[in-house]
Formats: C-alpha cells, structure tokens, sequence
C-alpha cells in the first residue's frame, strides 16, 4: 500500500508538466526554436545529449542540464559565434522555451560560469 501511494503522489507531480512529444528530428530543445534562432547559433543546440540522463525529445530535462547547456554556450559556440543582440535573442527563445517546457525558474539553467561568459559575448556588437 505504501509502494502504492508514493507512486500516485510520484505521478502526480509529473502531471503538472506539459505532454512533449517523444520524438525530434534534433533534439527536444532544438526542434521548438531552431527556425527562430540566428543564424550563429543554429549548431549550437545540435549537440549530443549523450552527457545528461534525459531523452533526447525530452525539453525541459534538457532546460535543467547545465552540462548540456554548457556545451550550447560554451566550446567554440555561442560565445564565439554571436555577440550581441544574437547572444541576448538566444537566451530569450532558450528561457522562452524552457518556461513552456514547465521548468521553473530561472528556466534555463546554466552555469554562472557560462552566464558570465554570455553575458560577456552579449556585450560585444
């Protein structure tokens, strides 16, 4: 009975997160912005979601991985591909995208480390 009742109340915390599709022709965070996003930074969410524990159609448990996010700000991407008004419309979509997702705040998590590095890059013009 107890089994029982923790997984019911397990359930249904999940059931306040949006169905995502199980399913993406790149990956679950790639696929909702791609067509939106500059063009410097289109392969930076191609990376492989290989280093998370999360599906790879799945988008909001790619929104709380910073390890994968770090790869996206990171290595020769974002920070080196974009600068200003590009850095700044990214991390819009990405946040955008992450609250629709039912991730909380801050939404797109990242390490303070990559923050700093984004915002530096956003500064540029």
């Amino acid at each position: 009975i107890i089994c029982f009742l923790y997984q019911t109340v397990a359930a249904g915390n999940w059931d306040t997160y949006p169905q995502v599709p199980k399913t993406a022709s790149i990956n679950g965070f790639a696929d909702p912005i791609e067509s939106k996003l500059p063009s410097c930074a289109k392969d930076c969410v191609k990376f492989d979601t290989d280093n998370t524990p999360c599906p790879y159609w799945d988008t909001g448990c790619l929104c709380v991985m910073p390890q994968w996010s770090g790869e996206v700000a990171e290595f020769s991407c974002l920070v080196d591909a974009c600068s200003g008004t590009d850095i700044n419309s990214f991390t819009s979509l990405a946040t955008s995208l992450c609250s629709s997702a039912g991730v909380g705040s801050p939404y797109w998590y990242i390490a303070s480390s990559d923050s700093s590095l984004l915002a530096s890059a956003a500064a540029k013009t």
